[in-house]
Order: C-alpha cells, then structure tokens, then sequence
C-alpha cells in the first residue's frame, strides 16, 4: 500500500454561504464533523487542513488544533499553489494525496480506502478518481494525485483557473499526465447533490444525516446511495 495522506480543503469565505464550514452539524460542527468521519479512513496517514492566510480563516486552524489535528495556512487566492506547499509542512513525505473539499458532510471513508487501495491496480497513475466521469453523487468526490505531479502542477500552471481549483490543471493536461477514472459499481447517482453551498443546502444535509445516523451511526456509501435511491427529495436541489 503506498503512503497517503488527506489535505482537507476549508475556508470560511463564501459569498453564498458565509462560515459554512464552522457551521453546526450534527452534534458538533460541519469541520469537526468530517474530520471524524476522515478519521476512520484505514490507509492514510493523517489528516492536513489546508486553509488561506486570510483573517477569517484563522479559526479554522484554531479548530484543527482543537480536534488534533494538522493545518496549514498558505495564500489565499493561488489555492493550487497552497495546496502542494501544505505537502512541505509535514514530516512525512507521501506518494500520494487524498484531496476532499470540506463542504461534503457525507464524505465516506470507505471511498477513500477504496481508491488507496485501487491505486496500483489501476496503474498507478497520476491521477485517480472517481469524479473524472460522473457517476457518483457530488460530495461523494475523491481524487486520488500522486505528490510529484501535484508539484509539477504547481509549479507549471498559469492560469487563473487552474491556480484557484487545484487540479483541472492535470485532468486538463492527459498528454501529460495519467489520468484513471472509476464509475459507480452500483449506477448513475450524478442527478444527487451531496455538498453545502448555501444555507438551504445545510439543512437538507443536516436532514440527510440524521436520517442516516438513525440507522448506522458510522454509516457508509452504499447506506447513502439506498437513501438517494429511496428519497432523494431529501437532497439539496440540483444546481
């Protein structure tokens, strides 16, 4: 199994949704809520939240220090650029990174080890997913980068785009990188939004999670997908 480790992606600046990721969720708050839900994940070997250097955002770094775990806080507007030098704050050097955005509370870790697990199977590319063709719900996202090429990317894009979503630069670039997409085994669930952009999003996902905890509190994708299938009017409308 190659060496992993998940950088979580969080700010507090949102025009929609201000401080969403401080939010309250469940019995806790939207940041402490996924990072448990990482915790579980078998593979990798810890956890990074990667934030900006922007005032706003200092309490999510005070949060990652609460719940013991690891942040960095890098430029606020190159988020690509900020993302591989959080690589450069720990003491271990991974092959691999496990990218998660920190608006998807339903985030599985089972995914994870999934993927990790997938790796070499699949080549060992540079990139895997399972989000490079949708098949999955949107917030059931993970994207697997091999560290080198999360460098390279860095230090190669230009453009605006590529700077502020870290990683169209390689999915964009398939002459030059590996690319490896996996679908979902168990159907099409791309019409499913599993993310929190607004305040109407949190409640639904707020609603989705304790329908779910009241069955399997450590609940897993496939007890996200039957309730998908089963009642997706509980979902946060599509976009």
């Amino acid at each position: 199994m190659r060496s992993a480790i998940i950088v979580l992606q969080a700010r507090t600046g949102s025009t929609r949704f201000p401080g969403k990721v401080l939010v309250p969720f469940g019995e806790t708050t939207l940041l402490s809520h996924i990072v448990a839900r990482l915790g579980r994940a078998r593979h990798p070997l810890g956890i990074v939240v990667a934030t900006s250097e922007a005032p706003g955002d200092a309490a999510i770094a005070t949060c990652a220090d609460v719940l013991g775990v690891r942040s960095f806080r890098g430029s606020e507007a190159d988020v690509l650029g900020r993302f591989a030098a959080s690589l450069a704050s720990v003491d271990e050097s991974p092959e691999l990174v496990v990218r998660i955005c920190a608006d998807r509370p339903l985030i599985c870790p089972s995914l994870i080890d999934g993927l990790l697990e997938a790796y070499d199977d699949c080549g060992a590319p540079d990139y895997l997913s399972n989000s490079l063709r949708k098949s999955w719900p949107e917030g059931l996202d993970v994207e697997i980068v091999r560290a080198d090429a999360l460098r390279e990317a860095a230090a190669a894009a230009t453009d605006p785009y590529d700077r502020e979503h870290v990683t169209p630069f390689l999915y964009r670039n398939p002459d030059r990188f590996s690319l490896v997409g996996l679908d979902c085994p168990f159907g099409n669930f791309s019409s499913i939004r599993a993310t929190i952009d607004t305040p109407e999003d949190h409640a639904a996902l707020v609603r989705v999670h304790e329908a779910l905890v009241a069955v399997d509190p450590e609940y897993e994708v496939e007890a996200v997908l039957n309730l998908a299938t089963c009642s997706p009017e509980l979902f946060p409308a599509t976009t």
